[in-house]
């Protein structure tokens, strides 16, 4: 921690304090490619870009191309030409640049010469040049990669991420010693962009990654940088856990991400796939907001990404594009068109749709003659060639079928297309086909919509498996695989009233016109910039206990209140619940502390009631709390703070641990009276470990959200109890009997003790904050919900918004008390406490020191 958290800053954070989230440094954009394509000049000449393939139609051929001519920049020897492709990103990304201070890190991507080769080798000079000319073409820092980056790129990032995030398993076995060498090109290339971040990296700035290719980056800054702002975007699809668990490297790619403080994706699917993922995988807990990643709260959300809509509509109405429109209408006169464009690429649905399509043939016969399908595949890397083939097949099945000499049903361009022939497809199209079996977002359907709202306004039909299906409800959904259902939307598409077209894509362009590439890259950088405040609340690492301060502090205090957990912290923890007795030297002291005027003593844990009787009953004035919270006891009989609360939930529970518990020996299950523990710390450690990452994954699926529950994720144990108890309400009780106190211990050592130091730390913040007294042995107030209690990923809540802080509580009297919240657990723990100490027997070592005053 580089900076003293004081109440004043704290109290910034807090709602109602006027404070907005401010950006001080740049945002730093971390893509895999820069938005510029990089070629070395022979001739002085302009770039034009040219088609590989043929155009569609022979407007193409009597129109002259220079109007296509993309943004550009020179020097002697090199041009810059911006690329085509991730326009949307690009230009939410270059739309915070005009407000805010930005700058790019990107790979170059292969360098051309004029010659279209590849340059293999650039030189110290060159680069130089290259970095300056990029810097003040848009503040773009460059990265030049080796051989590493075939093996990043074409190796590892499209050959295994790619298809596993499609949900395309791997279907053909290897030794893997390939799969081995692009994860270590991976790796490198993710540690020569997490440098590049590092060297450029000021205070205060905002980074923010984009995206498969760079998962390892997050992990990477934060060792290097752990107070820095930190931001990761999905733009692919994100797949089940049940998917995501055939990755080799799943813990390596989790870890790598959740080293970012905010994590976006496209749909809440995707999010809540993340999070089922972590979980399952790597054992972390869920939180409303997202994932508890070694004591940090990672938050997670859901940002649809949307295009630069003035951009789209200047493309449309550009002087080449009319005539484009005007022959294509001419060549398919008298006929209703449908338009699909699409990636070469099996999990953009290519083959589903062309089957749909002659299913509707099949079933409507009444279109035949009077229906086209435009199909433009485009060309991408990797090895399709099979799927060309059963394309172009299935294309000429269909054509030899329904066509005729006069007719042909079905036109199919495999090749890249001239931007206004793309304009004025999609202008002229009657109905607008998009049929991926698995697609990240797909932009082209809202181009779509822009490119039709001053034309026929044809409806959408759209694959539900796209990202971009939650927002365009007012599109035809269409299951790609029911090749029946997708012959009946184009039948009701075609049939489809003017007013119901009109109504319908008056909804999809308020939607897109709204929901732009700016508004989405404002509205995670404002949402990171929140979370990082949020979380800079969040538990730090505590410095260690100083007897001498704490002596000090007890024998100049009026009126005591002592707080201790039982397990791990009066006692250490062991393999056996029931052999964790208390020893006679720890029983006197307590007895000792309790015996003193000025001290009220709690033992405060989540034994049951006998077994605290059994060991702690004999003792004189001390106060006890069973079950986490749930009973407590001050005098001779227990109070039940849960009387009123329902329990049948236990019945659904406990099937669910007698189910993990038959199928993992040396596991037991331990029935309380307000909760059930699970215990696997006798059984094997990974398999245990495992096992109860299974359980709690199928806690939070099947319990939490339905059932006023909550689960708690302990030492080698998940304990199931009623939500809102726990032992920060305990805490919260007794300061309100004891309000007046000027000295306070609170000791603990796991995450149910976190609310106990959460609460009197808050409680000490208002003081603190009330009498305009800045007290750095109290940690700050965190604003999310109990740390012990994992909770469902809830589809009510949005996913994208972070809790704020709620008020500070108004129980803690004394003007100025002490409080010394002490933590037993390593140097790293991350804690709500102030001090720590490493061992039990610290705590008894403590309380052998102030019982001797």
């Amino acid at each position: 921690m580089t900076d003293d958290l004081t109440p004043e800053k704290v109290a910034s954070y807090l709602p109602f304090s006027g404070h907005q989230p401010d950006i001080t440094g740049r945002i730093i954009n971390v893509t895999h490619q820069i938005p510029y394509n990089i070629i070395r000049k022979k001739h002085e000449r302009p770039i034009v870009e040219e088609s590989d393939g043929a155009p569609i139609s022979k407007v193409s051929r009597r129109h002259h191309r220079q109007h296509t001519l993309r943004a550009k920049f020179h020097t002697n020897d090199w041009t810059v030409v911006q690329r085509r492709g991730h326009a949307a990103l690009y230009s939410g990304l270059q739309n915070l640049g005009k407000e805010f201070d930005a700058i790019h890190i990107g790979w170059t991507g292969p360098i051309k010469a004029d010659t279209k080769k590849t340059v293999t080798e650039v030189s110290a000079g060159d680069k130089l040049a290259l970095k300056q000319l990029l810097w003040d073409t848009g503040k773009i820092i460059p990265i030049f990669l080796d051989n590493a980056s075939r093996g990043h790129y074409e190796g590892y990032c499209k050959e295994v991420l790619w298809p596993l995030f499609h949900y395309v398993v791997w279907s053909t076995a290897t030794d893997g010693r390939a799969e081995k060498r692009h994860w270590a090109d991976y790796k490198a290339v993710n540690q020569q962009f997490a440098q590049t971040i590092i060297d450029h990296y000021r205070p205060g700035d905002i980074i923010w990654i984009h995206d498969y290719h760079l998962l390892l980056v997050p992990e990477m800054v934060r060792k290097a940088i752990p107070d820095a702002t930190i931001g990761v975007f999905f733009h692919a699809t994100f797949p089940s856990s049940e998917i995501f668990r055939c990755l080799t490297t799943r813990n390596e790619i989790l870890q790598g991400v959740l080293g970012a403080n905010l994590i976006g994706f496209q749909t809440f699917a995707y999010a809540r796939h993340f999070i089922s993922s972590s979980t399952r995988v790597l054992g972390c807990e869920s939180t409303l907001t997202g994932v508890n990643f070694n004591g940090q709260i990672v938050s997670a959300g859901t940002f649809p990404i949307g295009i630069d809509v003035d951009r789209v509509y200047t493309f449309c109405k550009q002087p080449q594009v009319q005539p484009k429109i005007q022959s294509i209408r001419e060549m398919y006169l008298n006929r209703r068109i449908i338009i699909g464009r699409d990636k070469l690429d099996a999990t953009k649905g290519i083959l589903q749709k062309l089957h749909a399509f002659e299913k509707f043939l099949h079933d409507y016969p009444a279109w035949r003659n009077k229906v086209v399908l435009i199909q433009v595949t485009t060309p991408t890397h990797g090895d399709h060639g099979k799927l060309e083939s059963k394309i172009s097949e299935t294309v000429s099945h269909i054509n030899g079928l329904y066509g005729s000499l006069e007719f042909t049903p079905i036109h199919y361009f495999h090749q890249d297309i001239d931007r206004d022939e793309y304009y004025a497809l999609l202008s002229v199209a009657d109905v607008g086909l998009i049929t991926s079996v698995r697609d990240g977002m797909n932009t082209t359907s809202f181009e779509y919509i822009i490119c039709q709202h001053e034309t026929s306004q044809g409806p959408l039909i759209l694959s539900e498996f796209t990202g971009t299906a939650g927002s365009l409800s007012a599109a035809l959904l269409v299951n790609p695989w029911d090749y029946a259902g997708v012959a009946r939307a184009i039948n009701d598409a075609l049939i489809m009233s003017p007013e119901e077209k009109h109504t319908r894509h008056m909804q999809l362009y308020s939607h897109v016109t709204n929901h732009t590439a700016s508004f989405w890259a404002h509205s995670f950088v404002t949402q990171l910039v929140s979370t990082k405040e949020q979380q800079s609340l969040l538990p730090q690492s505590a410095r260690e206990l100083d007897l001498e301060e704490t002596l000090e502090a007890y024998v100049k205090a009026e009126k005591r209140l002592l707080l201790f957990d039982y397990d791990g912290t009066l006692a250490p923890i062991v393999s056996v619940p029931s052999d964790a007795r208390p020893s006679a030297d720890m029983l006197n002291f307590l007895q000792k502390l309790c015996d003193d005027p000025k001290n009220q003593v709690w033992v405060i844990s989540g034994r049951d009631q006998e077994t605290l009787d059994n060991w702690l009953g004999h003792l004189n004035n001390l106060g006890l709390s069973a079950e986490h919270g749930c009973y407590i006891k001050k005098g001779g009989t227990w109070e039940n703070i849960v009387e009123q609360v329902d329990m049948s939930w236990k019945d659904e529970v406990s099937k669910i641990f007698n189910y993990y518990t038959e199928r993992t020996q040396g596991s037991f299950i331990e029935h309380k009276k307000s909760s059930i523990t699970w215990h696997y710390r006798m059984a094997d450690v990974e398999y245990g470990e495992f096992q109860a990452k299974e359980c709690q994954n199928h806690l939070e699926n099947n319990i939490v959200p339905k059932l006023p529950v909550e689960i708690l994720v302990g030492k080698k144990n998940l304990e199931v109890r009623p939500v809102d108890i726990n032992k920060g309400v305990v805490a919260k009780r007794i300061l309100k009997d004891a309000s007046d106190v000027d000295f306070v211990v609170c000791a603990g050592d796991d995450k149910t003790d976190e609310d106990m130091f959460r609460f009197l730390s808050a409680a000490h913040l208002s003081v603190t904050i009330t009498s305009g007294a800045s007290s750095m042995s109290s940690p700050p107030l965190t604003p999310l919900p109990s740390a012990s209690s994992s909770s469902s990923f809830h589809k009510g809540r949005s996913p994208s918004i972070v809790m704020t802080s709620p008020p500070l509580p108004d129980v803690w009297k004394h003007p100025s008390p002490d409080l010394f919240c002490i933590t037993v657990g390593p140097d790293n723990k991350k804690t709500m406490a102030n001090r720590r100490v490493r061992t039990s027997q610290q705590i008894v070592d403590l309380l052998e020191l102030l019982s001797s005053v």
